[in-house]
């Protein structure tokens, strides 16, 4: 019966730890979320189960559709360039967003990057690819940044699911549309209405001929 107990005990404490937001291995604390909300004008970016003073820091050229920010980061955080893209309708078709972070060596700050409709991110060299994605409408995981000394980053993102039409949709219902209207006029040019009224020209009758009684 103790044995028992003992192994329940033991099965319960990495469920406890989890709970209260501390890892199994060592203490380390749990992942912070930073989930990015594109449903909106503008994107929103708030953070779960962060300790009290971690806040992004918004950078001077973030307008629009585009976010730029920083993330603290514990002495000891690892060297990383990681992107995530998001499509449209298929991978490989029109690309929407785009998420980029990376880290420096002894840098205090994660630098985070977001852009959508369009992606206007250029790739750094070296940028490792974590997720190829097609949006969903929902909150999508699209990366992590692991640091074993704390200040841990998961990222999610919801994209504005057809927001923007694609471009070839545009161009396919601009063209219908016209062969639509071209198609009505040469109609109308060779078939025109009749005036109201009634028929127009005169009735021709079959002509008889009459011949004498003889």
């Amino acid at each position: 019966m103790f044995v028992k107990f003992g192994i329940a005990a033991l099965l319960a404490l990495p469920l406890v730890g989890l709970h209260g937001g501390i890892g199994w291995a060592g203490g380390t604390p749990a992942p912070i979320s930073v989930n990015i909300d594109d449903l909106t004008d503008t994107p929103i970016v708030t953070l779960e189960h962060a300790p009290s003073g971690i806040v992004p820091t918004f950078l001077p050229d973030t307008a629009g559709e585009f976010l730029h920010f920083t993330l603290p980061v514990l002495p000891g955080a690892p060297v990383s360039t990681s992107y995530s893209d998001l499509f449209e309708d298929v991978i490989g078709g029109t690309l929407s967003d785009r998420l980029l972070f990376s880290h420096a060596a002894g840098s205090p700050s994660l630098d985070v990057r977001f852009a959508s409709d369009p992606a206007t991110i250029t790739l750094p060299p070296g940028a490792i690819n974590l997720f190829t994605l097609v949006e969903s409408g929902a909150f999508q995981f699209v990366g992590a940044f692991v640091s074993p000394d704390g200040n841990s980053y998961s990222f999610q993102v919801r994209s504005d699911r057809a927001d923007v039409p694609a471009p070839a949709t545009l161009l396919l219902l601009g063209s219908g549309l016209i062969v639509l209207s071209g198609a009505t006029l040469r109609r109308r040019r060779r078939h025109p209405r009749r005036p109201r009224g009634g028929r127009t020209g005169l009735l021709c009758l079959p002509s008889r001929r009459f011949g004498r009684k003889t």
